[in-house]
C-alpha cells in the first residue's frame, strides 16, 4: 500500500514537472541564442566596416593607377567577404541548432525564443546576404580593374607612333 502511495506520489511530481517550464533550461538557450545572435550582429558589423574601408582605398589607388594594387584589393575584398561570411553563417546554423533543442524540450508552449516563421527567416536575410553582395561588388570592381587596365595600355603611345615612323 505504501509502496503505491509512493507511485502515485512519483508520477504527480512527473506531471507537475511536465506542466511547469524548465525555466533554467529557457535561460540557458535563451543566452546562448543571444550570445550567437550578438555575433551575427558583430560579424555582419566587421563585414560592412571592412569592405567601407576597403571601398575606401581601393577607389585612390583606382585615380592613382597603381595596376598591381587594382588587382590585389578586389581579391583581397573578395577573401574578406568569404571568410566573414562563413562565420555569419556558422553563427545562424547555431541559432538553428539551439531552436531545434528549444523545440525538443517543449520549452515553447511557455515563451517563444524566436518569432515565427517568416519573421524570423526575413530577419536573417541582410546577414546572408550581404557577404554575396560584396563579393559580387567586388568580382565587378576585379573586372572593371582589366578592363581599364586594357584600354589604358592600349591607349598609351606606341615606340613607331612616338618616333614619327608611319
Amino acid at each position: 500500500m505504501a509502496e503505491s502511495a509512493e507511485n502515485q506520489d512519483q508520477s504527480a511530481d512527473k506531471q507537475e514537472r511536465k506542466s511547469k517550464p524548465d525555466w533554467d533550461h529557457y535561460r540557458a538557450l535563451r543566452e546562448q541564442w543571444t550570445h550567437e545572435d550578438n555575433l551575427v550582429n558583430h560579424r555582419t558589423t566587421w563585414l560592412i566596416l571592412s569592405e567601407g574601408l576597403l571601398f575606401t582605398a581601393y577607389g585612390s589607388l583606382v585615380s592613382a593607377k597603381t595596376t598591381w594594387f587594382i588587382y590585389s584589393f578586389p581579391l583581397f575584398g573578395i577573401a574578406i567577404a568569404a571568410v566573414i561570411g562563413v562565420s555569419i553563417y556558422a553563427a545562424l546554423a547555431a541559432t538553428d541548432d539551439i531552436k531545434t533543442r528549444f523545440d525538443k524540450a517543449d520549452l515553447g508552449r511557455h515563451c517563444r525564443l524566436a518569432p515565427k516563421g517568416l519573421t524570423r527567416q526575413r530577419g536573417k536575410w541582410a546577414a546572408r546576404a550581404l557577404p554575396f553582395f560584396f563579393g559580387l561588388l567586388w568580382m565587378l570592381a576585379f573586372h572593371s580593374a582589366g578592363v581599364t587596365a586594357k584600354s589604358v595600355g592600349s591607349s598609351a603611345p606606341t615606340p613607331s607612333a612616338s618616333a614619327g615612323n608611319p
